[in-house]
């Protein structure tokens, strides 16, 4: 997962600095929900459906960082 400030360092701008600190916010929490997801998956006997809630959440938040990026 890109952070911001390399991708600031390929050439992307953040238009405002409360952009990049929800941005930052952003990744955190995604990052968060990854580390909830491999933690599920380790469990000898994962949810299936809070995997899938996990995931739906992670994709949420990558869609919020796309729309900050463009």
């Amino acid at each position: 997962m890109p952070d911001v400030e390399r991708w600031e360092n390929e050439g992307g701008s953040v238009p405002s600095p409360r952009y990049a600190a929800r941005l930052r916010a952003l990744e955190r929490h995604h990052n968060q929900l990854e580390e909830r997801v491999e933690a599920e998956h380790k469990r000898p006997n994962p949810c299936a459906m809070e995997l899938q809630r996990l995931k739906r959440e992670k994709l949420y938040l990558k869609d919020q960082m796309t729309q900050i990026r463009v």
